[in-house]
């Protein structure tokens, strides 16, 4: 049986305590109280296999969380001097022990983990010291390219994520305007690789065709305060991202291709929508 994993078995037989399903000469228990209504021996069934309070191999119909391999942001339900449990969906709580812990586990916190099997006990169990699963470098992505990005950690200075699930990256703070949690999954864009393989994303889509598709949020707030806003290229960064959304670069490029269309100005102190400007929805 494959310990921390989905699989499809065969109804082998039943019993009082439930159905025993079998996967060539092994078999596994699914308890009677998640036997479906319906069967008969010889049937496919998808289940999930991990290992009970006493270390045996069990099969539910419930679907944890994440399994073996993956990254979730989960609940501590209680705590122990060898380590804390975490509910990932299942009856039997997920353990966490002490030595995988990168900080020292809270009852009632919330905190990204990575699911594995323990090669010796064939217990599934989980690590927040996410950095040796996750590569530093991500020289095979490209600028602009499309990932899936989980929010990891909450950083003074950035917020850390992981990207495809496998490679540590950066958001930084002129990169999102709305409330993040941890453990959302976001679609993400590569703002810039390093030299040393480093990883910075945004939120939003990368290149100037991608920058200009926001055009119509400075011309939408323009309308809504009567044509004028008391903001230009030179104002804060933090007053930008508080007024449009924007990073002050994409700001600057926006404003500037709106001038050169002729429909905004911009003048000393902010900027003015132009009459002939087209209505904006």
């Amino acid at each position: 049986m494959r310990i921390g994993e989905y699989q499809t078995l065969t109804i082998a037989r039943q019993t009082q305590n439930g159905l025993y399903l079998a996967d060539t000469d092994d078999e596994v228990l699914l308890p009677s109280g998640q036997c479906p209504r319906d069967f008969a021996i010889g049937d496919p069934l998808s289940v999930f296999v991990y290992t009970d309070s006493e270390d045996r191999p069990i099969a539910t119909v419930k679907r944890p969380f994440v399994v073996v391999g993956e990254f979730a942001a989960m609940q501590v339900v209680g705590v122990t001097e060898a380590g804390a449990f975490l509910d990932w969906g299942l009856d039997k709580d997920l353990f966490c022990p002490i030595r995988e812990q990168a900080v020292p586990m809270r009852e009632d916190n919330l905190y990204v983990v990575r699911v594995y099997l323990d090669p010796v006990s064939q217990r599934v169990a989980c690590s927040s010291k996410l950095g040796k699963y996750l590569r530093v470098s991500g020289e095979a992505l490209s600028q602009g390219q499309k990932v899936k990005a989980m929010i990891s950690a909450f950083r003074p200075d950035a917020i850390e994520v992981i990207l495809e699930g496998e490679i540590k990256g950066a958001l930084f703070p002129d990169e999102w305007h709305e409330r993040l949690s941890l453990g959302e999954i976001r679609e993400a864009y590569v703002k810039s690789v390093r030299e040393d393989g480093r990883v910075a994303v945004s939120l939003r889509p990368q290149g100037y065709q991608a920058v200009l598709a926001e055009s119509d949020r400075i011309l939408g707030a323009l309308k809504a305060a009567g044509g004028f806003l008391p903001v230009t290229d030179k104002s804060s960064p933090e007053e930008i991202q508080r007024r449009f959304g924007l990073s002050k670069g994409a700001f600057k490029k926006l404003i500037g291709t709106l001038y050169r269309e002729g429909r905004i100005d911009i003048e000393s102190h902010g900027i003015r929508i132009l009459e002939n400007t087209k209505s904006v929805n």
